[in-house]
C-alpha cells in the first residue's frame, strides 16, 4: 500500500449533484501526507464536468500565488483548480531527513496527490497537470515515473525547465538577442547597449559566471519593464494571497533554506534524453522575453517529446509569467487545450 493519506478536508461548498454551477462549486483545502510531509492543496472551482487542473508552482513560490486574475475568474469557472504547496515549500509542514534523490521524491508527491484526488473526488475525474518553471521539471519527472502518465489527460508546461544546463547556457544568448532587438528598434539604445556590453563579457559555460548571469537577467527584466517592452503587472489579489492566505514568514524561510531547485542545479539535472517517453497531449507555453527559462527550452522540448499531440506557443509580450502578462490569451489557450483532450 502506498504511504499517503488525506489528513484534513475543510470548507466544502456544494456537491457533484444538482443543476446549477453553485451546486457544483468546490472550495476546500485538503492536506496530503506522504513520506513525512504534510502538503496542503487548495481546491477551487466548478466540478460539474469533473475536470481538475493541478498547478505545480515554480521555485520559491507557492500554490495560491496562481489564484488571481484570469486563472481564478476564467479557469475556476470551467474547471477545478488545485493549487498545491510542494514538499518544504509554501505552507507545507513535516519532519523528515533529506532524501538521496529529492527531485524523485517530490515527483512521487505529485503522484500521491493525483491518487488522493481520484480517491476523494472519483476515479472518473480527469486530471491535467500544469507546471511553471521549476514545476516543469517536477511535472516532467512525475510523468516519467513508470505507468504514471495514465493518471493525466494532458500536460501544460508554462516556461517549464526540463534541462538545467541548457537553461543556464541559453540565458546569455537570450539577453544579447533582446538587447540587439531593442537597439535596432531605437528603444532606449543607451540603456540596452550598456546591458549588451556587460552581458557580452559573460561566459555562459563558466560556473563562475552563473550568478553574475542571473544578476544580469534581473537587470534585463527590470529594463524590459522600464522601457515599456513588457507591461508590468502585480495584482492586489496576488499581494493578498502572499500576505494573508500564505504566511510570508514560513514561505520566505522555505524559499531561503529549502530550495529543491538547488539540488537540480548541483547535479546538472536534465530530462532531455527521456522526453521521447512522454506520449500524452502536451501544451508548451513560453514567454518570448523570458531570460530565466528562455524559449529555446520550449523549442527543444517540442522537438524531443514523443507525443503526437503537442503544441508550442510563444507569447510575444511575456517574460517568465505569461499567465500574468498575457492572462486572456493564457486562459484561452488552456481552455482550448483542455476542451480538446478532456
Amino acid at each position: 500500500m502506498r504511504n499517503f493519506i488525506v489528513i484534513s478536508c475543510l470548507i466544502l461548498v456544494g456537491t457533484f449533484s444538482g443543476c446549477s454551477k453553485t451546486e457544483y462549486r468546490l472550495d476546500e483545502v485538503i492536506h496530503v501526507r506522504h513520506q513525512g510531509a504534510d502538503m496542503p492543496a487548495y481546491v477551487h472551482g466548478n466540478a460539474e464536468d469533473k475536470v481538475f487542473i493541478v498547478v505545480l508552482h515554480g521555485a520559491g513560490s507557492f500554490g495560491l500565488a496562481f489564484r488571481d486574475g484570469a486563472i481564478k475568474d476564467v479557469l475556476e469557472e470551467a474547471y477545478v483548480m488545485v493549487y498545491w504547496d510542494q514538499r518544504g515549500q509554501g505552507m507545507s509542514q513535516g519532519r523528515y531527513p533529506k532524501p538521496d534523490d529529492l527531485v524523485s521524491l517530490m515527483a512521487d508527491d505529485v503522484i500521491a496527490l493525483a491518487e488522493v484526488l481520484r480517491a476523494k473526488y472519483g476515479q472518473d475525474i480527469q486530471l491535467f497537470l500544469m507546471g511553471h518553471s521549476w514545476g516543469g521539471a517536477l511535472g516532467t519527472t512525475a510523468l516519467l515515473k513508470e505507468d504514471r502518465q495514465n493518471l493525466f489527460s494532458g500536460w501544460i508546461a508554462v516556461d517549464g525547465v526540463h534541462d538545467f544546463p541548457l537553461a543556464a547556457e541559453s540565458r546569455r544568448g537570450q539577453m544579447l538577442s533582446i538587447a540587439q532587438e531593442q537597439i535596432a528598434l531605437g528603444n532606449y539604445t543607451d540603456k540596452w547597449q550598456e546591458l549588451h556590453d556587460g552581458v557580452s563579457e559573460l561566459d555562459s559555460l563558466s560556473s563562475d559566471d552563473y550568478y553574475p548571469t542571473l544578476a544580469f537577467a534581473a537587470k534585463t527584466m527590470k529594463l524590459l519593464y522600464e522601457t515599456g517592452v513588457i507591461e508590468h503587472s502585480l495584482s492586489s489579489e496576488k499581494v493578498y494571497r502572499t500576505i494573508i492566505d500564505n504566511n510570508p514568514v514560513t514561505w520566505m524561510t522555505s524559499n531561503l533554506l529549502n530550495q529543491p531547485v538547488n539540488d537540480a542545479l548541483a547535479e546538472d539535472y536534465s530530462l532531455s534524453d527521456r522526453l521521447t517517453e512522454i506520449t500524452l497531449p502536451v501544451l508548451l507555453i513560453y514567454g518570448k522575453y523570458d531570460v530565466s527559462v528562455p524559449p529555446v527550452m520550449g523549442r527543444d522540448a517540442y522537438e524531443r517529446l514523443g507525443s503526437a499531440e503537442k503544441e508550442l506557443m510563444i507569447f510575444e509580450h511575456s517574460i517568465h509569467h505569461p499567465h500574468d502578462t498575457e492572462p486572456d490569451r493564457f486562459t484561452d489557450e488552456v481552455v482550448r487545450f483542455v476542451e480538446k483532450y478532456r
